[in-house]
């Protein structure tokens, strides 16, 4: 794996909590973890398209390529005619379930 790339200031932020939502607060970036999560395979670009009707390919494109440079999903590209891409989690992604689970329970009792 190549060194991961972490936005600029990133290693003086000091708090946790912070530096997860630096990570993964940006609009999209849980759901897009959430679909791999939910799908426990490697999704191609168009599923997650597809999964997100409201997200413009530019920024889903962001999302996918900061979540890579940050380690969480791994993208995989299959040398075929027409290349294939398909994007999966890392184990440090998987373990976000430990993160998002929580936030589900959470939302299901109170806004449900």
């Amino acid at each position: 794996m190549s060194k991961l790339q972490y936005p600029k200031g990133f290693e003086e932020i000091a708090c946790p909590a912070e530096k997860t939502i630096v990570l993964i607060g940006n609009k999209w970036t849980l759901l897009i973890i959430r679909d791999l999560l939910m799908a426990d395979r490697p999704l191609r670009y168009s599923e997650l398209a597809k999964s997100l009707p409201k997200i413009s390919s530019r920024t889903l494109s962001t999302r996918l390529r900061n979540l890579a440079d940050y380690g969480i999903i791994e993208k995989h590209v299959i040398d075929d005619s027409p290349i294939k891409v398909k994007y999966s989690l890392t184990e440090k992604g998987r373990e976000l379930s430990r993160v998002t689970q929580p936030m589900v329970e959470w939302s299901q009792r109170w806004h449900e």
